[in-house]
Formats: C-alpha cells, sequence, structure tokens
C-alpha cells in the first residue's frame, strides 16, 4: 500500500501531465505553510512557496468573511508571466499551482479542483 506521501505524489504528477504545458509546477501544502509534497522546479524555493500560499489563503479567508460571501474556493495571483492558483484540499491542507503565460485557465481550474479533492482526500 502506498504512503500518503506517494499518493499526493501521484495525485500531483497527474495533474501536472493532465494540465500539459500549462502547469509549470504544484504543490501539497499544510494550512501552516509545511510543504507536503512538491512538484516545482529546481529554481523555485518550495519553503517560500509554502509559506505564500498558506498566507494568500488565509488573507483569502478574511476578505470572503469580511464581505459575507462564503468560503473561497481559490485564489489566483496573474502576473505578466504567469500565474499562480491556491485552492483548499481539506481544512488542513492547500493546493498550489504555478501556471505557465497563456494558460487555458478554464482547464487547469478543472484539473487543480479534482487535485485538490483528491489530496483531501487522501489527508
Amino acid at each position: 500500500m502506498a504512503s500518503r506521501q506517494e499518493e499526493i505524489t501521484l495525485v500531483l504528477d497527474r495533474l501536472i501531465a493532465n494540465a500539459g504545458a500549462d502547469v509549470s509546477g504544484a504543490a501539497a501544502v499544510g494550512i501552516d505553510g509545511i510543504v507536503l509534497v512538491s512538484r516545482m522546479g529546481s529554481d523555485v524555493n518550495v519553503d517560500r512557496v509554502g509559506a505564500v500560499a498558506a498566507t494568500m489563503i488565509g488573507v483569502t479567508h478574511r476578505v470572503s468573511g469580511e464581505l459575507r460571501i462564503g468560503l473561497p474556493e481559490e485564489t489566483i495571483i496573474k502576473a505578466h508571466e504567469g500565474l499562480f492558483m491556491v485552492l483548499p484540499a481539506g481544512n488542513q491542507s492547500l493546493l498550489a499551482v504555478n501556471l505557465r503565460s497563456g494558460a487555458n485557465l478554464g482547464m487547469v481550474r478543472l484539473e487543480a479542483h479534482e487535485a485538490a479533492e483528491a489530496i483531501r482526500h487522501t489527508l
């Protein structure tokens, strides 16, 4: 039987494979910002990505609570050279996804939500 870490690694690998060239990396992160599994490039500081992902979802929770619009489903930063998406993956974990510029955001969002659900189920 595969360990949780191995199962999450398979989920991230499947996300990256299904999204094609649109996704340049993904990571499963604890709600505290600790990276559980990373499939980010070697040029990315995954510890910082984990901390930033946790901060982003925390701020998003506060804003959506203040606006009374319900729990956030995702947070996306769009920059000149790409996008960064963070989704809750249950109550104690997150999925962070790095997308290339011009990515098919609709398709990646579908794949990412499925991956987040699989991570939630695994943990």
